[in-house]
């Protein structure tokens, strides 16, 4: 027999997962999303070829409530999300080595949330 109070930690703990891919899901159509003119579906075949991430996960994710999906997808997406994630911060990185103006590197670091030396 199976243990109630089991049953509930495994939903909480996939309602949980599956709020966090929603969320990583939305993160990744808006930075693909070009604009007007694009399309969320277009968005969302763009993140297939370029990370391997399926559609129908990314569309399912956005337009209905899921309630369990498969780690592989997950992780898919997982990975996705790190790659674009470090690709914006190098291209942060980038700009601050350019910046020319300590006052203007201190407030762009404030507003990025990173910590101030010295």
């Amino acid at each position: 027999m199976r243990d109630k109070s089991q049953g509930k930690e495994d939903t909480k703990m996939s309602a949980e997962y599956i709020s966090t891919a929603k969320g990583m899901a939305d993160f990744l159509l808006t930075r693909e999303h070009r604009g007007p003119g694009d399309t969320i579906e277009a968005a969302a075949y763009r993140l297939q070829t370029k990370f391997g991430v399926p559609v129908t996960v990314l569309m399912r994710l956005r337009h209905r409530e899921v309630k369990d999906m498969l780690m592989s997808n997950f992780m898919a997406l997982a990975g996705a999300y790190s790659k674009v994630s470090q690709k914006i911060e190098d291209a942060y990185e980038r700009e601050r080595e350019v910046a020319i103006d300590p006052k203007i590197l201190r407030l762009a670091d404030f507003v990025a949330g990173k910590k101030v030396e010295g």
